[in-house]
């Protein structure tokens, strides 16, 4: 098996690409529609439309569209993420290729090919992870590019002042409430539903029920509800880890359901933990969702896309 990293097809000579014309999360896949309903087509569908991690309803990675190669021209080609897939004899071992920027920019575009359906089921299989993080990085790219012009300014103020790091967060994330080695910030306007958070904890491994159990006494302290016996707390059913790598850089991330005691509000979170040498402490980024009876992966999504953008005024510590 082979795995090729291609590069941009922007070289010197050549037009400049004009902007990508998808809404976020919006993906194209070329590939022969009959060949979709094999096992095959199957593994590939099941790897795009991919439940997101940590949301409290199904919602898939992306938004799908389906079309066969010949009708792949004009404003298709406009996608920001774009999975060309083809199983022929011609191919004598399965490949992954990326190259960004072909079309359209910012673009990424996956080219999957096999020499036979069983070869390129296992392939997909055993790259589903790779596929997904590749297409996701791309639209992280868009919302970071976006933040970096639209932020908000009173958040990364207060970041600055009280944990000297810059921290780009969405514009409309104006409320600030601080607390001790706490920084809690909302989108006043739109009825709270994004949220982020920056706070301190022990610099040590963190388990998962560790992490339950250290989330829980900060948030109790920090975001009590309307009486005494409500504050948020932690699902720990649904919590799950891992490393993420962007930028250059990776950091373990945790997401996952959180709720209020005694009261019937709840929704998703994700976490970034950044190691703070200097202080001797993990540095928490949180970002998490109050939105009843709407869609959260965008929300989610972005809400991530801003925890990317945070880094420490010394650049020794980025």
């Amino acid at each position: 098996m082979c795995f090729v990293l291609g590069c941009s097809s922007e070289k010197k000579g050549h037009t400049k690409k004009g902007k990508v014309q998808s809404a976020p999360y919006e993906l194209l896949v070329v590939a022969d529609k009959d060949w979709l309903s094999t096992e095959a087509g199957q593994s590939l569908v099941g790897t795009v439309e991919a439940p997101i991690e940590g949301l409290p309803q199904v919602e898939p990675n992306f938004r799908v569209t389906y079309i066969n190669p010949y009708a792949f021209n004009g404003t298709f080609k406009g996608y920001a993420n774009i999975v060309v897939a083809e199983v022929a004899k011609k191919h004598q071992e399965p490949s992954l290729s990326i190259r960004k920027n072909v079309y359209a920019q910012p673009q990424v575009v996956l080219y999957l090919s096999a020499p036979d359906n069983v070869t390129f089921e296992q392939y997909v299989k055993e790259n589903r992870e790779l596929m997904l993080m590749l297409l996701n990085e791309n639209e992280f790219g868009r919302e970071k590019r976006l933040l970096k012009k639209h932020h908000s300014g009173v958040v990364m103020k207060q970041a600055k002042k009280q944990f000297g790091v810059n921290f780009q967060v969405p514009q409309d994330i104006d409320d600030i409430k601080v607390g001790e080695h706490f920084l809690w910030a909302s989108a006043s306007k739109q009825d709270f539903r994004t949220n982020v958070c920056l706070y301190t904890l022990p610099m040590q491994d963190l388990a998962l029920e560790r992490f339950v159990e250290m989330r829980d006494s900060v948030m109790k302290i920090n975001i009590p509800g309307g009486r005494d016996d409500q504050w948020m707390e932690t699902d720990g059913r649904t919590v799950t880890g891992g490393w993420v790598s962007f930028d250059g850089k990776s950091c373990m991330a945790i997401r996952g359901l959180w709720d209020m005691r005694n009261d019937a509000m709840g929704g998703p979170f994700v976490c970034y933990f950044y190691p703070d040498e200097e202080k001797g402490c993990l540095l928490v980024a949180e970002g998490f969702i109050f939105a009843p009876e709407e869609k959260k992966r965008a929300l989610v999504r972005g809400l991530e896309a801003a925890l990317q953008t945070l880094t420490f005024e010394d650049d020794t510590q980025k």
